[in-house]
């Protein structure tokens, strides 16, 4: 009888000490078995799950789920359906959940009696989650590669679109309540929020965050002019010297947060941040490798659009003084003439007197620096950010002052006359010993197109008139 007994005990010491979960049911659904295996992964003991059902409450609180599962049981134990590779996710003791891979069929005693069913799991928690993270790497891949495409040969007007949509499909993907982009300003003493998106609920900063002082966040600042990445899987452990961060972070409502610097020419000159609110949570290696693609990309473009705004303003601007250049002067007096159905308008038209002289004796460096003074003059007095002021030709400049009348426009000819004399720059060859200027006045007040020449050409004739009269004074007329 012993030696009969010998090969049952050794079976039941083989399933105790099984690396996979098993256990048996009897045709009730009751537990019978419960090896080590299965106590260790469920947290629960056999002497709490033995004898009765009340298990499958535990590892599935969820009803609906639980019972879509024990109609595979009864299946089993009534109808004698095998199951192999059944998968099913339960929740431990501890709250975790775990993902296992079932091989159940029908059991019977040595008689053949109906028994139950017995189950053998597999734990495959890690697997399951190394293929979620190798899905949702090939699906950030993709999306990354998209960005890219989206982003090649932009137009300098399509970059901001481009940068928010941008934002809000890798918002979407990583569920987090913020992504943004911080750009520093040139000097350096402050920065601003240029592009936001926001997860539904959470509040929006952009308006709100403008010229913030870089030194307020000066350990997050000092991180990313460094070129260094700043993964925070947690802002309750930042270090002390980052207490000012972590004081406006929780006011935020950000557990977590990555930023990722924007790098040009070797300088960060902002960074792509993504925040976590609510809940925390940690980027893995691999996504942070594919968002720094993405930071690369936008980095790239703002550096391509400012580079060609450059060339934009270049295109319109006179090298030496930075003022309009004569095409930018034509362009916008032809557009103030064409757009009013009542043209109301006046034009200055500036010349420093006696120049050549003045060039001859001191030289084109000290020349070039009179033409800037005289610039610096002009652009102060038309300071509205509709009027124009542009280098017409060598020491000549006309100043376009839309919606002005006569008289206002004779009182900033007059006020630019007196600031130029005023900078007392020595000319022995000019009769007032001084660098002075002459101008021709013009407005225009009425119904209908103007020509633009015409209105140039009136200017010039006043300008001269004025340099005829004995220079250093305004000659104006309404037209």
């Amino acid at each position: 009888m012993a030696e009969q007994q010998r090969p049952t005990h050794f079976h039941s010491l083989i399933i105790e000490h099984a690396p996979v979960w098993v256990n048996t049911l009897d045709t009730e659904g009751r537990i019978t078995l419960w090896n080590r295996t299965a106590e260790r992964i469920s947290g629960y003991s056999r002497e709490e799950v033995v004898g009765h059902k009340g298990v499958w409450d535990w590892l599935y609180p969820d009803a609906d789920y639980r019972a879509a599962l024990m109609v595979e049981v009864q299946a089993i134990i009534q109808e004698g359906r095998s199951v192999a590779g059944l998968e099913s996710v339960i929740r431990t003791r501890s709250g975790e959940k775990r993902t296992l891979s079932w091989h159940s069929q029908q059991f019977f005693d040595i008689d053949g009696a109906l028994l139950g069913a017995s189950a053998i799991g597999e734990d495959i928690t890690q697997r399951k989650q190394l293929e979620v993270r190798a899905e949702q790497q090939y699906q950030l891949q993709a999306l990354v590669s998209a960005i890219s495409a989206q982003f090649a040969d932009l137009e300098a007007n399509e970059v901001d679109s481009a940068v928010a949509d941008a934002l809000h499909r890798l918002g979407e993907f990583f569920r987090v309540g913020r992504a943004y982009v911080v750009r520093f300003r040139p000097d350096l003493q402050a920065m601003d929020l240029v592009n936001e998106w926001c997860a539904p609920g959470v509040t929006p900063f952009l308006d709100d965050m403008q010229d913030i002082p870089m030194e307020a966040h000066g350990w997050v600042t000092r991180q990313i002019r460094k070129r260094r990445t700043v993964h925070v899987p947690d802002v309750n452990s930042l270090p002390e010297v980052a207490a000012v961060e972590q004081a406006e972070f929780r006011r935020q409502g950000i557990e977590s947060l990555l930023l990722i610097p924007l790098i040009s020419d070797q300088n960060a000159f902002g960074f792509l941040g993504f925040d976590s609110v609510a809940q925390r949570r940690e980027w893995s290696p691999e996504q942070i490798a594919a968002l720094q693609v993405v930071a690369d990309i936008i980095a790239g473009t703002f550096a391509r659009k400012q580079a060609e705004l450059e060339l934009a303003r270049q295109a319109r601007v006179d090298g030496l003084t930075g003022l309009a250049n004569r095409r930018e002067l034509d362009a916008v007096l032809e557009r103030e003439c064409r757009s009013r159905r009542e043209v109301r308008l006046a034009l200055l038209m500036i010349d420093i007197d006696h120049f050549k002289p003045y060039n001859d004796r001191f030289g084109h460096q000290r020349g070039d620096e009179c033409l800037r003074r005289v610039a610096e003059v002009l652009r102060s007095a038309a300071h509205r950010p509709t009027d124009l002021v542009a280098r017409y030709g060598g020491e000549e400049f006309v100043c376009i002052l839309p919606d002005t009348s006569l008289d206002g426009a004779v009182a900033v000819a007059e006020g630019v006359r007196a600031e130029v004399e005023a900078l007392k720059l020595a000319h022995p060859d000019n009769e007032f010993y001084t660098v002075t200027v002459s101008l021709g006045v013009c407005a225009i007040a009425g119904m209908g197109e103007v020509e633009p020449l015409e209105i140039l050409e009136r200017a010039d004739q006043l300008l001269y008139r004025a340099k005829r009269e004995g220079r250093n004074r305004v000659c104006a007329e309404r037209v």
